[in-house]
Parts: C-alpha cells; sequence; structure tokens
C-alpha cells in the first residue's frame, strides 16, 4: 500500500499531489529539522531548568532537569541528522505528552498567564502531530537510516 498517491480525487490541485510526490524527501528532510530544531533550541538554552520543574512540584528537580535537557538532545538529534529517527520520534512523543501533561495544564494557571500556556499545550499537539507523521513516514532520503539501509 502506497503512502503517496499522485493520483488526487480532486482534479483541480491534481498538479499539486505531483509536486507533493516529487518533492516529498526534501519536503520530510525540512520536516524533520524544523521540529528538530524546537528540541535543539530548548536543550542549548538549558530548559527545562530544575527551578521551573521545582515550580511545577516534580520531586527531585536537579536530576529530571537533567534527564530532560538529554532527552530534548537526544531527540533533536536523531530527527536532525535522521538516524534513529523513529525511535527519535517515538521518544519525542513521549516526552511532549509528559511535558504536555506535567507543565501546560494551562485551566491550572492563574488566568493571566493561562493564554501563554494554552499556547505551550496547543504547540505541543502540532509536535506531536509531526512527531507521528515521522514515525510513520521514516527519515526519508536524505537521512542517515537510509545510508544506513543502503538505499539511495
Amino acid at each position: 500500500m502506497s503512502m503517496q498517491s499522485t493520483r488526487s480525487a480532486y482534479q483541480l490541485v491534481s498538479y499539486a499531489d505531483g509536486i507533493a510526490a516529487g518533492m516529498s524527501d526534501a519536503v520530510i528532510l525540512v520536516g524533520r529539522v524544523l521540529i528538530a530544531l524546537v528540541f535543539v533550541l530548548t536543550a542549548s538554552d538549558g530548559s527545562p531548568n530544575a527551578g521551573y520543574l521545582t515550580g511545577l512540584g516534580y520531586v527531585f528537580p536537579e536530576f529530571w532537569s537533567v534527564i530532560a535537557i538529554i532527552a530534548e538532545w537526544v531527540i533533536g538529534i536523531t530527527l536532525l541528522f535522521g538516524v534513529g529517527t523513529r525511535y527519535g520520534a517515538l521518544l519525542g512523543v513521549l516526552y511532549v505528552v509528559v511535558a504536555t501533561v506535567t507543565a501546560h495544564r494551562y485551566w491550572q494557571y492563574p488566568q493571566a498567564q493561562q493564554g501563554i500556556q494554552y499556547i505551550f499545550a496547543t504547540k505541543n499537539l502540532a509536535i506531536l502531530g509531526g512527531l507521528f507523521v515521522l514515525f510513520v513516514t521514516g527519515a526519508g532520503r536524505y537521512s542517515i537510516d537510509t545510508r544506513l539501509a543502503g538505499r539511495r
């Protein structure tokens, strides 16, 4: 069963389907890099820090801060280079679910902070969508995964 089709159910946009099919590997690369940047940029900033996790009620916040930053680096690197992409995507799903459930319960924040926490929660839903797509599609042609599998 093909994951992508060049035939469209919509005649008026069938040209766009052909372009999408022809550019799928490049678009997967761009998507992979953009999602990876979310994790790499956050980890390089040292977030989540122990103070933030203390405020969320974490036990052993220093320990969990280090674990979270390491996880973000691992997720970011696997997606950026396309090595172990499906595993990185699954780790990313787990990480984002934990982060959303523990840190972005916007309804529990004071009203002045609810808006930004709502944005963080919905942003995480979009990241989850991208991670699920990468889990299903894999890293694409431009990746270490493809090189290791011997495909070009």
